[in-house]
């Protein structure tokens, strides 16, 4: 009964997924860009893969760099977005590149599978000139980068310790937090915007352990979460490696000094010692091994150190109580308004519609639908409203419509008044009033039957309303779907009755004359027990080095094979010999994919490892029962 009921659940699932996107699926489309196009020969752009509305993505192979240092990448997101009513999916991987060479650079197409399908990439082309096409990083020399070219000046470099300095010192010079706000006062409404940047001159892993929250705003973020911008900055004379934490716009919600709180950062930093930097013979070899943390221990100085930015105290003014109207409803920046009605002649059975359109830059995301004098007679309904906004805009910027449906029961002449709107221009320091202009309509008398859209959704005026009937009677298709649904699955289970019946008779039959299958090796102790200790530590770097160390384990363990042979290959061979399952093996693979994903980019992420060290678990659990 159980498998049973798992069966209809699952089935249910899949159909209800189905009619709930009765639409056309949006199209699978996998594109390559670099930007900026252009750059110096010692300036970085950023490559970006991205492929669009996949189900499931198996693989992207990685590109050829082999004219560029690899800066940073590569930096996996994934995220979704609505623009006008169409969502899109996507997944992108980007690094940040330098070119070795002046030119045109080609980057050939990446390929990648998914949905069972295989997609190519548009090539790209990055022309790299003599000279900086900007002033960030004019004055960057390549050899001066501790950690792309070979040449090494061991005198001048901050991750080297020499004898007798003291590291902490040299910690304190060479990394921080820096909170940057483009003001420190400002109107209630009137946005800031606010960035996080880490600063270092030094090797080391870093991972966000604390993220500031921003309590007295309506926040909009300006970093898709989760991902760090890379840059390279000079700061009072010395350049740093600058990663953007986080940079959001902020909308006071309250009056008063605001403090905007700090972020942390924990960071293991690696030093290497002078004494045995001067002992090597090849440094340039040195410099590549120790990008890859192959210098032996004695060779390191490790440190941990948690940063922390100074908290910066926002004073938020009240908006002037001077000129303020009723009218006023909290609508900060500087706008129009224009309106529109769809129809000025119509009969009592049909509805009208008031459209008022409010465009501008300011606290749009706050801004509420204006309230109309609707005059005696006309019957008005709930407004909706649309949407077009710039959220990554500073104020936000667009427009938004208010649409006001209405209706008439008597026949006669009417005015639909004016529509005001009252704003705080901070510019101007003052409020201001914007008025659209009134409309006159005529009604007459109808037949007594409704036909408007607000009572008689049978009426389609256009392609629009065809699909608001649809979805606001959509339990009319869903109601026979069901009813379909539920006779296939009870005729289908029945004959899956019969079969589970034949073959549990087939194999009983068979038994005695069949050869056991090699079963894996039970593991009777708790395989991730290491594990959980970093899990609850709360530590990326390390919860990551070690999932992926005790899960490689329990893997040769249960398979009785070395450590160092466990990869991909060797895994589906010894699932097929012990009769693991095809889907078993194919999420072990996506495990151990996505251990590396987090392994090798700069910001371990710490809100995906309790997701992570549950899934090993499970896997643990499904491998074990296998040798029952």
């Amino acid at each position: 009964m159980v498998l049973l009921s798992k069966k209809i659940y699952v089935l249910l699932s899949v159909l209800l997924t189905a009619m709930c996107h009765l639409e056309s699926p949006a199209q699978v489309k996998f594109s390559a860009t670099i930007s900026p196009a252009t750059i110096g020969k010692n300036e970085t752009a950023e490559l970006r893969f991205a492929i669009d509305n996949a189900t499931k993505v198996d693989r992207i192979s990685p590109p050829n760099l082999k004219d560029f240092i690899v800066v940073s990448g590569p930096n996996q997101e994934t995220g979704m977005e609505s623009i006008n009513g169409v969502t899109r999916r996507y997944i992108g991987v980007t690094y940040l590149v330098r070119p070795r060479r002046k030119g045109k650079i080609v980057i050939e197409p990446v390929i990648a599978d998914a949905d069972g399908k295989t997609f190519k990439t548009n090539r790209v082309v990055l022309t790299v000139t003599n000279e900086n096409t900007s002033s960030a990083g004019s004055n960057y020399n390549l050899q001066d980068e501790p950690f792309s070219e070979p040449v090494v000046r061991p005198g001048d470099r901050d991750f080297i310790l020499k004898k007798g300095e003291n590291a902490a010192d040299k910690i304190n010079k060479n990394i921080f937090i820096k909170v940057d706000v483009d003001k420190r006062s400002c109107f209630e409404g009137e946005p800031i915007v606010v960035v996080y940047k880490l600063y270092t001159r030094l090797k080391s892993e870093s991972s966000i352990v604390k993220n500031p929250s921003f309590n007295g705003f309506s926040v909009i973020d300006l970093l898709p979460p989760g991902n760090t911008y890379y840059s390279v900055e000079k700061l009072n004379g010395r350049e740093y490696n600058v990663y953007t934490l986080r940079k959001s716009q902020l909308y006071p919600l309250q009056t008063g000094v605001i403090e905007l709180e700090s972020a942390e950062v924990e960071n293991h930093i690696h030093f290497i010692k002078e004494e045995y930097l001067l002992q090597q013979n090849d440094l340039s070899g040195l410099f590549h091994d120790f990008n890859q943390a192959n210098i032996p221990s004695q060779g390191l100085h490790d440190e941990k150190v948690t940063l922390r930015s100074t908290p910066v105290f926002i004073t938020v003014k009240p908006l002037p109580e001077a000129n303020k109207t009723l009218l006023f409803n909290g609508a900060v920046g500087n706008f129009t308004i224009e309106s529109a009605v769809d129809k000025v002649s119509f009969t009592t059975d049909d509805a009208a519609t008031l459209r008022v359109v409010l465009s501008g830059e300011g606290n749009m995301t706050m801004i509420n639908a204006p309230d109309v004098s609707w005059p005696a007679g006309i019957e008005s309904y709930d407004p909706g409203t649309r949407e077009q906004l710039n959220k990554y805009a500073v104020p936000v910027s667009g427009m938004k419509v208010f649409e006001y449906p209405f209706t008439v029961a008597k026949a006669g002449n009417y005015t639909l008044p004016a529509v005001s709107f009252n704003f705080f221009d901070v510019k101007k320091n003052s409020y201001q009033t914007l008025t659209t202009k009134p409309f006159n309509i005529t009604v007459t008398n109808g037949t007594g039957k409704v036909t408007n859209a607000l009572k008689q959704p049978g009426t389609v005026n256009s392609k629009g309303e065809f699909f608001n009937l649809i979805f606001h009677n959509r339990w009319l298709i869903i109601a026979p779907l069901g009813i379909l649904m539920i006779t296939g699955i009870f005729l289908w289970l029945r004959k899956d009755k019969r079969r589970v019946v034949y073959e549990e008779n087939v194999i009983a039959k068979a038994s005695a004359q069949t050869p056991v299958m090699l079963a894996a090796a039970p593991i009777d102790y708790n395989p991730l027990r290491n594990t959980e200790e970093q899990l609850v530590s709360q530590h990326p770097k390390f919860f990551y080095e070690t999932l992926n160390k005790d899960f490689r384990k329990f893997l040769a363990d249960k398979f009785q094979l070395p450590v160092e042979t466990i990869n991909k290959k060797t895994i589906a061979e010894e699932a097929d010999k012990r009769g693991i399952s095809v889907n078993t093996c194919l999420e072990i693979h996506q495990l151990l994919d996505a251990i590396e994903w987090q392994l090798y980019t700069p910001f371990s992420e710490q809100e995906k490892m309790e997701e992570m060290y549950n899934t090993a678990d499970q896997l643990v659990h499904k491998l074990n029962g296998s040798t029952s």
